[in-house]
């Protein structure tokens, strides 16, 4: 067990170096995505900017931990053979991270689904919230109780990789129920879009949608992929590190999306739809358009309603301000 192979040292220090350089990189992504959050000065309300703290407390701890994780692997217990085959508490705290990030996002994106579905079925919207929170908390649940478990098993002091095996079928069922409820929010939500007005905002929000459903879903087929073909050793770990990542940016893209939106972009840089930003019209301009009267080319300003595209539900305040087409000048 302690022998220090080529193969030994590619599936272990090889992939867990890979998966945390990769849930680096998904790190830098997201620091981008906090600086366009919070630059935009989006109108939340408290639980939004409750979630939006949450989830950066949980991403800064968990890259913290992954980066002492690769430390203690290529500098603390550099040529330490034994390293390779122990089971390591910054691994096996990952679940507690993932599911307490990924819940939170899959609950909002539910509930932005079931604010625009019930405003034509209700009993429908309401079943689906209800099935998909059923789901997460199970997910919640059984995330948590393997990571305690695994913890557990670390706390003797002389676990190893080994011990891994008898806690597959729980990964299994906790990953595949993470599925289920990706899925679920997915769907729910691309059927409906579909069912509302078909302009470009629905389509862009339901590119979002599985743009932010795909990557996440595929690391967690890999994840279980590498759990089952081979427990023992870190292949898993190439996925696992990341998926917290994901989720984190699964929730920014659509709170950040709301930017384009009100903006009337087609995601290309054209402007499919004249917007005006009446945030940002100054009181002299305002003047001057009322002194305007009947002289001046007359302007008819429809204000759309957020929950035709679901953003009402992104901002606890109601609707966005920002977000006024202009139909016809």
């Amino acid at each position: 067990m302690s022998t220090l192979t080529t193969q030994a040292i590619a599936e272990t220090l090889g992939t867990v170096q890979l998966g945390v350089l990769f849930s680096t990189f998904l790190f830098g992504i997201l620091f981008m995505q906090w600086v366009t959050y919070f630059t935009s000065k989006f109108n939340d309300g408290w639980t939004i900017r409750g979630l939006v703290y949450w989830i950066i407390i949980l991403d800064i701890t968990h890259v913290a931990i992954s980066w002492e994780y690769l430390w203690m692997y290529t500098v603390s217990n550099f040529g330490n053979a034994a390293t390779l085959y122990a089971a390591h508490w910054q691994y096996d705290s990952g679940p507690i991270f993932i599911v307490l990030t990924a819940a939170p996002t899959q609950f909002f994106l539910i509930n932005r689904t079931r604010r625009m579905l019930a405003l034509q079925h209700p009993y429908l919207a309401n079943a689906i919230f209800a099935f998909t929170c059923t789901l997460g908390f199970v997910q919640v649940f059984m995330g948590l109780f393997m990571s305690g478990s695994l913890l557990a098993l670390d706390a003797s002091g002389s676990a190893t990789t080994e011990g891994y095996t008898k806690f597959v079928p729980i990964a299994v069922a906790w990953e595949s129920v993470a599925i289920a409820t990706d899925m679920t929010v997915m769907i729910s939500l691309v059927a409906t879009l579909l069912v509302s007005e078909t302009d470009w905002m629905v389509y862009n929000l339901i590119l979002v949608a599985i743009e932010c459903a795909f990557p996440v879903t595929l690391f967690t087929i890999g994840h279980i992929t590498g759990v089952v073909a081979s427990p023992t050793t870190a292949i898993h770990q190439l996925f696992a590190w990341s998926q917290a990542r994901l989720y984190s940016n699964t929730l920014f893209l659509n709170l950040n999306e709301r930017k384009k939106l009100r903006r009337g972009h087609d995601g290309t840089g054209k402007s499919t739809f004249k917007f005006q930003e009446l945030n940002f019209v100054t009181g002299n301009d305002r003047s001057a358009v009322r002194n305007m009267g009947g002289n001046g080319p007359q302007v008819r300003v429809d204000v759309t309603r957020e929950e035709d595209y679901g953003m009402e539900s992104m901002s606890n305040t109601g609707r966005d301000a920002d977000l006024k087409p202009i139909a016809s000048v």
